[in-house]
């Protein structure tokens, strides 16, 4: 079971790392670097990105380098999408289940 619930701060540092470790980023590069870098996986400019590019070029790791490029450009609406849920429902039973299991196992 892969089952996990972060902030989106620490999902834009692991999409970096994973983007990184793809060297389709420097661990040097500065936002800006980052953002010319992935537009281009892309084949988007770098304006506006959110608005104006479709980031549907297949690659490894390409839903990283969509999340991590939109991060970089609109920020604020990538928060919101993000804590929105996009409509997702939890699965109350399996969070029981879990919760327990934690608890028997002292994780």
């Amino acid at each position: 079971v892969h089952y996990h619930w972060r902030c989106i701060e620490i999902d834009a540092e692991n999409s970096r790392r994973v983007l990184e470790r793809h060297n389709y980023i420097s661990p040097a590069d500065s936002d800006e670097q980052a953002k010319a870098k992935l537009a281009e996986k892309f084949k988007c400019s770098t304006e506006d990105v959110c608005n104006t590019c479709p980031l549907e070029i297949v690659f490894p790791s390409n839903h990283k380098a969509r999340f991590y490029l939109k991060w970089l450009d609109c920020k604020e609406q990538t928060k919101k999408n993000f804590y929105a849920g996009k409509g997702n429902k939890f699965n109350m039973d399996l969070n029981d289940f879990l919760k327990e299991s934690y608890e028997r196992s002292d994780v």
